[in-house]
């Protein structure tokens, strides 16, 4: 039985993620800060449910260590994280700070852990989920932008420290998704048509977002294809937005996506 090792796992992606991979006969733990939001996932029976805070680097190092000492992991998921939108001068300093704790330090501190595993194991897959706006840049996203373009770049040395090694090293990238993903600071003051403006770009003509199923079928994707491939874009919108930003390049887009948000 292979065995995926998840973070954030308590809800949206992370939890459909689980739910795939277990419904599917891998070996789940799915780890999370809360381990009371875990009680629908532990009833499966090939779900381990596990505290981990990424932000607790003792925790990080204890989980991990239990962890390798019984399974064999074969996929590594970093899908632990949370976004802030406002203005960044309107952004406490303490704010960022948590923010950068979280979404980069921690997944950081998480695949660090994972490494030698895999190393030694010479096969397996690192996953790491990081975001559209790690490619394109938002209003807004001043934060959380740097943190998943900071995502990205661990993702793109990691690629090539782990390729002599066998080791696949991939970044999931969702662009918008119908979750409750925290964002405990969404601030519009002075933008709120232009952040209606980005919702609907970011919607491309369609009602809602894409459900986090359609990205946990992605993220099985990129851990079973066998392919050397860097980047999954999580759905079809994204895959459309990602491409169109990569093919006009960062100026010509600039010009584009001013008009769609300022008209």
């Amino acid at each position: 039985m292979k065995t995926i090792f998840i973070t954030g796992a308590s809800s949206g992606i992370g939890k459909a993620t689980a739910e795939l991979f277990a419904a599917n006969g891998w070996q789940v733990i799915a780890t999370m800060r809360n381990p009371e939001k875990g009680k629908e996932l532990a009833k499966l029976s090939n779900v381990v449910v596990m505290p981990l805070d990424v932000t607790n680097s003792g925790q990080i190092e204890e989980v991990c260590r239990q962890v390798l000492a019984k399974y064999d992991i074969d996929v590594l998921f970093n899908n632990a994280g949370y976004g802030i939108m406002a203005p960044l001068e309107r952004i406490p300093e303490q704010d960022i700070r948590k923010l950068f704790d979280t979404d980069v330090i921690g997944t950081m501190l998480v695949t660090q852990q994972f490494i030698p595993h895999f190393k030694k194991r010479r096969s397996g897959a690192i996953l790491t989920t990081t975001s559209l706006a790690g490619t394109i840049a938002f209003p807004r996203d001043a934060v959380y932008g740097a943190a998943k373009r900071a995502q990205e770049g661990m993702v793109e040395s990691l690629y090539y420290e782990m390729k002599p090694f066998g080791v696949a090293v991939k970044s999931m990238i969702p662009g918008g998704t119908k979750t409750n993903f925290q964002t405990p600071l969404n601030d519009m003051t002075g933008y709120e048509k232009v952040s209606a403006n980005q919702r609907a770009y970011l919607l491309d003509g369609n009602a809602e977002f894409p459900l986090p199923e359609n990205a946990a079928r992605v993220i099985w994707e990129a851990a079973t294809d066998g392919k050397d491939r860097l980047r999954y874009p999580t759905d079809s919108v994204c895959q459309k937005l990602y491409e169109q930003y990569l093919s006009m390049g960062t100026e010509k887009f600039k010009e584009y996506f001013s008009e769609i948000l300022f008209g």
